[in-house]
């Protein structure tokens, strides 16, 4: 499976790099931007997504939605087409 920066590079037709961090750098710069209570927070959060629980799929998606999920890919270009990502990029 490609790794999602490659899909949003790929849907925006430009080069996006994922470049992995440490926790600890994360927090240091979260600290930056929202003090200890947002850095604790982000972190948390980013601790939890990353520690493997979640690396299988659920239905989670279509529980919710009634609907199958949308592939990723087809996220990236449908969001590239509308614009989203151009003043960000």
């Amino acid at each position: 499976m490609p790794h999602p920066a490659g899909e949003i590079g790929r849907a925006m037709g430009r080069a996006v790099r994922y470049e992995p961090i440490s926790l600890e750098a994360f927090h240091a710069s979260m600290m930056a931007v929202g003090g200890p209570l947002v850095a604790d927070v982000f972190t948390d959060i980013c601790r939890e997504v990353l520690d493997g629980r979640n690396a299988k799929l659920g239905d989670g998606v279509q529980r919710a939605l009634g609907r199958a999920p949308r592939d990723f890919a087809d996220f990236c270009h449908a969001v590239a087409s509308d614009g989203a990502w151009d003043e960000a990029a």
